[in-house]
């Protein structure tokens, strides 16, 4: 699908530039070269696609690398959080002047924290990402023996990295939601569709195989023959 191979083909450009097997104007002749196979499905309308293929060219060509000496890159971490197992991968686990910085690469524009009183709906949207980089942090106080000072995110698309601090009551809270989800979905035994024109067309890779989708595409085929 369009997005999340776009996603995928600037994940696997940074990674090679970060391990150092690519340079800045190897990874622009590799984004103009391989784009067209590497991101693959359809964007909803051109305006969309012109836009994600110029703001990752713009990216590129002003490529500035990130301010922490690498740690790793696209880091598996395989740990437990109280009893539920989680796997994951940390696309960027940095260093700088002795504090561990946890970095996710996002095609997404988040929006920095307004500091508000009253959280903005932007500020709600970048909890909602924080969370998984908070369950991140599990498996890098185990191997480093101290929690990362910030949890960041790379928008390439705006260009902007926005750092976090880290807070130990956003930790726990996330903690919880994750053992609060698990317990819903283990308790669920009716698992209902939530088709989305949008969701379904553009952002979900199973909808080869999702027999809801293929109905619902006949009924779009069956009305517009009608």
């Amino acid at each position: 699908m369009f997005f999340s191979s776009y996603g995928s083909f600037v994940h696997k450009l940074l990674e090679l530039y970060y391990k150092g097997e690519k340079t800045q104007k190897q990874l622009c002749e590799m984004y103009l070269q391989d784009f067209k196979n590497e991101v693959v499905g359809f964007a909803p309308n051109k305006m969309v696609f012109v836009n994600y293929f110029k703001s990752g060219l713009d990216y590129f060509r002003a490529f500035q690398p990130l301010p922490f000496r690498p740690l790793a890159i696209e880091k598996e971490v395989s740990f437990k959080v109280e009893d539920i197992p989680f796997v994951g991968y940390i696309d960027f686990l940095g260093e700088k002047d002795g504090d561990i910085y946890v970095i996710d690469n996002k095609s997404r524009n988040l929006k920095p924290r307004t500091g508000r009183n009253i959280p903005t709906k932007t500020d709600i949207e970048l909890d909602h990402y924080l969370r998984q980089l908070y369950l991140y942090s599990v498996p890098v106080a185990e191997e480093y023996g101290k929690y990362p000072k910030s949890l960041c995110f790379n928008c390439f698309r705006t260009p902007i990295l926005i750092e976090d601090l880290f807070k130990e009551d956003a930790y726990e809270e996330s903690k919880a939601w994750l053992r609060k989800m698990v317990d819903t979905i283990k308790a669920e035994t009716d698992f209902k569709p939530n088709m989305d024109f949008f969701k379904c067309n553009h952002l979900c890779e199973m909808n080869d195989f999702c027999e809801y989708y293929e109905m619902s595409q006949k009924k779009r085929g069956d009305y517009y023959q009608s």
